[in-house]
């Protein structure tokens, strides 16, 4: 390949002209992993979200941006509200996880541990991402500069690791894979990374964060909790076409 910039998409094309990239192997698994993982999310969603039945139902993509910013217009849900996180939990829960909505948006790089992909944002009180983690990579470890940050894992499996600063040094509180369904951060649960523990499979991660957040602290030595840098979030691409940075 030219470069190691590439697009997992798939899109219908009715001409030759659809280019290689488009039809890589690699979009086809994904799209495999991520409808095992649909089918086990969506058990989960009767017994995690207790909702009125008419709440309940499969949102398209669509329709799960459309609840994000109706809701955040609500004056309850002020960007401080801890009544957000339930709330955005169970959207998250009740969106299909198509990877056929998701595959425009779904750029890789195998030089770098992952891309960000931003679908939707109103540069004020949320983004929405897709990010896709290359085999066996992770995120540094970092916090999070917003009130909340929600995960749905679309395809394959995605590793979480918390920690909390104890004596001076990140002491590791809990370690999860996540194979479907959905997960919350913000710091009063402490410091995390996450990554693709997987060495045979790509993974893709659906995240929202309210508010949008631009930069972060990171920390590349666990045994020193005060040394940490800031690192800039960049997005790979945005609204499914390649960022120019």
């Amino acid at each position: 390949m030219a470069d190691a910039t590439t697009t997992v998409s798939v899109t219908s094309c009715g001409s030759s002209s659809c280019s290689a990239e488009r039809q890589s192997p690699a979009a086809a698994q994904i799209r495999r992993i991520a409808a095992a993982s649909a089918s086990t999310a969506r058990a989960d969603n009767q017994k995690e979200c207790e909702l009125p039945q008419e709440a309940t139902k499969t949102l398209t993509l669509e329709q799960l941006v459309g609840e994000i910013e109706q809701l955040l217009k609500q004056p309850e849900m002020s960007p401080a509200s801890l009544r957000k996180r339930p709330v955005f939990q169970c959207l998250l829960e009740r969106y299909s996880g198509d990877m056929r909505e998701l595959e425009r948006f779904a750029y890789a790089d195998t030089s770098k541990n992952y891309t960000r992909n931003l679908i939707a944002t109103d540069n004020e009180a949320y983004a929405l991402l897709l990010i896709v983690w290359n085999r066996g990579k992770y995120s540094p470890i970092h916090d999070h500069p917003c009130d909340g940050c929600w995960v749905k894992v679309i395809a394959g499996a995605v590793n979480e690791v918390r920690y909390q600063n104890q004596g001076g040094k990140l002491a590791e509180t809990s370690n999860i894979t996540l194979r479907a369904g959905v997960t919350y951060m913000d710091d009063s649960l402490g410091l995390h990374k996450i990554g693709n523990p997987s060495e045979s499979a790509d993974a893709v991660t659906l995240h929202l964060y309210s508010p949008p957040y631009d930069k972060c602290r990171v920390w590349l030595d666990t045994e020193s909790a005060d040394t940490s840098s800031v690192a800039h979030a960049y997005y790979f691409s945005e609204f499914g076409e390649r960022a120019d940075y």
